[in-house]
């Protein structure tokens, strides 16, 4: 007769029956509990799509097809930009919601909905990053009429800020097309404060009229430049006409040139070395435009007498070809420049502002051997005290972007001293200012 096993005995064997046989006493990838949970984890997701598509099943959707086009329009009015990849997700996803059977190609539903929108005066447009060539799509206003202009969320003192920045930040020098947070701050004018004006600008780069680069510069975002790309040329095109004074005396020097290669205006890339020649490449189009001899493409404009025949030069680690820095990676080179004059406005004040220090200890001595005490002016004192502490929290903004922009690698490490040397000098002054008062009335 056969001894049968305890119960113990029988559940041992069963879980050995789960393991391998290396010894470990782990279950092992196949094992029958680890199938068993995956198979747990299927059945989960089935549950929660049978749970889904009850819900669309119970939607009725008359016109499929026009509902999906409600809903793609209604995404991009809410987003106003969006990735090239994010929108064909988006359109991939609403189709199944909108149950459309056979949905077109996404270029030809875009392609679909220009007519209706051109009614409007609206359109969609593609564009690229210039920093990185991330293709964007974006919902985009045509016409320029006083309806147009009204229909804004922000007031005429905000739109005035607005302006001022991208005046600023197109007229930045040495091609930089970018400024500083704090520079922007102090464009504002009554009634915006400053306060206001730091919200005016987390505002603008929520809703995409600014884009804020890794080193903590402001540029002109990819919806910018696109919806405001008229204004752009109509407001700092240079030399247009015969009389103009505003012509630069070199061609690379214009403030909106178009890329050779997708004729859309350049912030952000490379121009020719040759300061005679005018054209622009963005980063992504030097490649495909340069060719494999990197000779200028302004050869190819039959209707120049003498065209460029400029060669760029060329990377030997990556063997690309680029040319004169334009946006962010100017920065670099305008603070370089500044910093070459030597004994400028900044190397002067910190000689007056080390020289008011020396003298300071004898004017000092000179009023203690007089016997009285001096009450100087204190709310001058003060007023001026609470002058430079405002100088100094704006430079301490100031140390804060450089510090973002060492992280970004795009700054120059010159920047902060030259800074430091304008808050020595105004300290310098500060004290001169007070010891003037104290001579004063003794």
């Amino acid at each position: 007769m056969a001894v049968r096993g305890t119960a113990s005995q029988r559940r041992g064997r069963g879980d050995e029956s789960d393991t391998d046989d290396d010894g470990s006493g782990q279950p092992q990838a196949g094992s029958s509990r680890q199938r068993q949970q995956q198979n747990g984890g299927r059945a989960g997701d089935n549950a929660n799509k049978q749970q889904r598509d009850p819900e669309l099943e119970a939607l009725k959707l008359d016109k499929p097809d026009k509902t999906l086009r409600h809903l793609f329009l209604q995404t991009l009015m809410s987003r106003k930009v969006i990735p090239l990849d994010t929108a064909k997700t988006l359109y991939k996803e609403q189709c199944r919601l909108c149950k459309v059977q056979q949905p077109d190609a996404f270029e030809t539903f875009i392609a679909e909905l220009e007519p209706g929108l051109s009614l409007c005066g609206l359109d969609i447009k593609t564009t690229r990053n210039q920093e990185t060539g991330v293709p964007y799509i974006a919902l985009v206003n045509t016409i320029e009429d006083d309806v147009s202009k009204l229909a804004t969320d922000y007031k005429a003192e905000e739109i005035a800020l607005f302006r001022a920045i991208v005046e600023k930040i197109m007229t930045a020098p040495k091609l930089s097309y970018s400024t500083t947070q704090t520079e922007a701050v102090r464009l504002a004018k009554a009634p915006v404060t400053k306060a206001m004006a730091i919200q005016l600008l987390k505002s603008f780069l929520a809703k995409g009229w600014l884009s804020l680069h890794s080193s903590g510069r402001l540029t002109l975002s990819p919806r910018s430049l696109l919806e405001l790309a008229p204004y752009l040329r109509e407001t700092f095109s240079q030399g247009t006409q015969e009389d103009d004074d505003d012509t630069p005396e070199y061609e690379r020097d214009r403030t909106v040139v178009d890329c050779n290669l997708c004729m859309t205006i350049v912030t952000s890339g490379y121009a020719c070395p040759n300061k005679r020649c005018g054209v622009r490449l963005h980063t992504y189009c030097a490649t495909q435009r340069l060719g494999n001899d990197g000779r200028c493409p302004d050869r190819l404009d039959e209707t120049k007498e003498h065209p460029c025949q400029q060669t760029w030069p060329r990377d030997s680690s990556t063997r690309k070809f680029y040319g004169v820095p334009v946006g962010i990676s100017a920065v670099e080179d305008v603070v370089g420049s500044d910093d070459d004059n030597g004994a400028g406005p900044d190397a002067s004040s910190m000689m007056a502002s080390s020289s008011a220090v020396k003298t300071q200890p004898k004017k000092k001595a000179a009023a203690a051997a007089k016997g009285g005490k001096k009450k100087a002016a204190p709310s001058k004192k003060r007023g001026r005290a609470a002058e430079v502490d405002d100088e100094d929290e704006e430079d301490e903004l100031d140390d804060d972007e450089d510090a973002s922009s060492r992280a970004g690698g795009t700054s120059s490490p010159t920047a902060p001293r030259k800074r430091s040397s304008r808050t020595a000098a105004r300290r310098g002054t500060a004290a001169r200012m007070s010891e003037d008062d104290d001579d004063d009335e003794e």
